[in-house]
């Protein structure tokens, strides 16, 4: 009996063993599987670099871009890094050259205009003119100050300040374990268009002087072309004149102009522990109105005319100071962004978003002229008529949300792009009853693309709504709407929690008299509800049958009184949940929640390793136990009795 015991407990102890090293082994490779997905993954999306820099380059971009992190997480500065070669910055790229960039990365042009000239940071072709069908051609002059240094790696960025209606370069540079700082900031100024502004700031915190390069291309291939020097306010300048072909609808005319800009040697010298050395640079453009036809030689009256209008303006420019320039010019373009458009954040694949948008809106700003607050007014119509503070908005905007048109947002790489996207753009709102607004210039044709946006609509007597009450699957802000040049309105569209849709309109201020507004939902069944300044009104969003707007805006009582009998509503009630699929899409990236896609896959193949591992184990027991225990038992058994025998002979 005792030897029976023993051999009982051996058997159950192998048995016990076998079970704990079967499920042991599972574990481990449970463990070693879950380990191998998740290095793949983190392999799958790390970021791509676009080069190798040392860490006192990469800190010393990181440390400059801090005094900008508010303003990049709000999408006002938009930051693009660019391929860095030991060059000289302009032999880069080739003449015929494309910037290329990862399909999934936005690149911001660095790109400065004011409708009557534009710039790029990144481009060769330096000054770009503008005629009078939005189209662009070079002037085949570069005036920026570019510094380099050849003995030195460095790494560089460009940002896009939106806000502020200019661009900048950073440039570090490193020695030793040091960096040297190179920053420069362009604008083309608003209200004095001819007018083109660069700032440098060099610092630099080593124990040793260096020397860094400068290049300037000034004119070339110009026809009956002359420079002279000259010295204005104790600044030295170059002063350009002469003629340029270009061919305009397949016939070839000439160019009048006149360049004068800031004269910089050729390289200059930064002492050992000197920071925040500034250096300005100015530049006036004057160039003929129309293109001319006809022989070179009777055209160097105009040519004439034309530089004295820059010798006359630098004499102004110089002696107005940068610093006026700077604030005439930023208080502009904060004048422009008065209205505005924001929309929630989506990480849905290919979703346009904040960024894109402040872009395109920049580049179509970037692309019009200001009548309404230019010193010298220019005359924009055909008929001669000037539109100062007229606002023709009747049936502007007439068609679909601009949102969903994919051509309209595309990010341009070089100035001509930028001429091609403000093209369609003010082809897109011209056929589509905004004309009028575009003829007021830069003002006019924001207020006409936030119409676009939210399919703002006005038609006689009120503003309408029409967004798709089926397919608000986003919030959706509109900033201070022009409403006739009377007040300016915001309108919000927000998703709540439980997916509804609701509308909040609030009457921010008057501009003309303090006139009463009224607003209503779709249908416009219920009484309008008057608007109060600076306090916001819910409705909520409604569907109807026919289809209508979803919210309704007048200063005229009765109008909007009336509406209800005009529409011919014949069913209306809420509208119904948004889309969680798509709402939880644009929110998290996909349709799983909240938790990343990784969690849920491994969560998924955890349950399935669970329910395995629990099949085999209820299998085990109920099919195979009973059989392979007994026999192994009776195996062990005879030899146990077998040894015992073997050993008492």
């Amino acid at each position: 009996m005792q030897d029976i015991s023993y051999f009982r407990a051996i058997v159950f102890n192998r048995i016990i063993w076998d079970r704990f090293r079967s499920r042991r082994f599972l574990t481990f490779s449970i463990i070693l599987f879950c380990l191998i997905l998740i290095t793949t993954y983190m392999i799958m999306h790390k970021p791509k670099k676009k080069g190798y820099y040392s860490l006192e380059l990469e800190d010393c971009i990181n440390s400059k871009l801090e005094r900008f992190k508010e303003s990049i997480n709000s999408n006002n500065i938009l930051i693009t890094e660019w391929p860095v070669s030991d060059r000289d910055p302009l032999s880069n790229l080739k003449q015929d050259e494309k910037i290329e960039h990862p399909p999934d990365e936005n690149l911001f042009l660095p790109y400065v205009g004011n409708g009557y000239i534009g710039l790029s940071l990144t481009s060769k072709e330096g000054i770009f003119a503008f005629n009078q069908k939005s189209t662009t051609f070079p002037l085949l002059y570069n005036p920026l100050a570019n510094i380099y240094s050849d003995t030195m790696t460095k790494k560089e960025i460009t940002y896009v300040d939106i806000l502020s209606g200019l661009v900048g370069k950073i440039q570090c540079y490193q020695e030793n374990k040091n960096c040297i700082e190179v920053s420069s900031s362009v604008y083309a100024h608003r209200i004095r268009p001819s007018i083109l502004v660069q700032e440098i700031t060099l610092n630099n915190p080593t124990k040793q002087s260096v020397t860094f390069d400068i290049i300037q291309i000034f004119s070339k291939n110009w026809n009956l072309s002359t420079v002279k020097d000259d010295n204005f306010n104790n600044m030295e300048f170059t002063v350009s004149k002469g003629i340029i072909d270009v061919i305009i609808d397949g016939k070839p005319k000439h160019l009048c102009l006149s360049i004068g800009s800031t004269k910089f040697p050729n390289s200059i010298r930064l002492n050992e522990h000197e920071f925040n050395s500034k250096h300005y640079a100015i530049s006036v453009i004057k160039y003929s109105v129309t293109l001319l036809s006809g022989k070179l030689e009777n055209l160097e009256p105009i040519i004439n005319n034309l530089e004295n209008q820059v010798i006359e303006e630098l004499k102004i420019a110089t002696k107005i100071g940068f610093k006026k320039l700077a604030k005439e010019h930023m208080d502009a373009w904060n004048n422009i962004w008065k209205s505005g458009f924001g929309l929630s954040r989506s990480l849905a694949d290919g979703a346009l978003n904040g960024d894109r948008i402040n872009a395109s809106l920049y580049y179509i700003a970037s692309s019009h002229r200001a009548p309404l607050i230019e010193l010298d007014k220019p005359v924009l119509n055909q008929s001669g008529v000037d539109n100062n503070h007229v606002y023709h908005i009747e049936r502007c905007y007439e068609g679909f949300s601009t949102l969903s048109a994919v051509k309209l947002w595309k990010l341009p790489l070089n100035e001509k792009e930028v001429s091609n996207l403000n093209y369609l753009w003010t082809l897109t709102l011209q056929k589509h009853g905004c004309k009028g607004l575009i003829d007021l210039g830069v003002e006019g044709i924001i207020q006409a693309v936030l119409l676009s946006l939210g399919g703002l609509k006005f038609t006689h007597h009120h503003l309408e709504t029409n967004l798709n009450p089926r397919q608000l699957h986003r919030d959706y802000f509109f900033r201070k709407i022009n409403y006739a040049n009377l007040s300016l309105i915001s309108i919000e569209v927000i998703v709540g929690y439980d997916n509804h849709a609701k509308l909040y309109v609030s009457l921010d201020e008057y501009i003309k008299s303090n006139e009463e507004f009224y607003a209503c939902d779709a249908g416009c069944i219920d009484p309008p509800v008057t608007l109060e300044k600076n306090k916001r009104v819910e409705f909520p969003v409604k569907l109807t049958n026919p289809l209508t707007a979803i919210l309704y805006i007048s200063n005229d009582k009765t109008h909007i009184n009336e509406l209800k009998h005009a529409l011919h509503v014949q069913e209306i009630d809420i509208a119904p949940q948004q889309d969680a699929n798509s709402i939880a899409i644009h929110k998290h990236g996909h349709s799983l929640g909240g938790l990343a896609a990784l969690f849920w896959t491994l969560f998924i193949i955890l349950i399935l390793i669970f329910h395995l591992f629990l099949f085999k184990l209820i299998y085990r027991e109920l099919c195979v136990s009973n059989n392979s225990d007994y026999n192994s038992y009776d195996y062990k058994k005879s030899d146990y009795r077998r040894s015992r025998s073997t050993r008492t002979v």
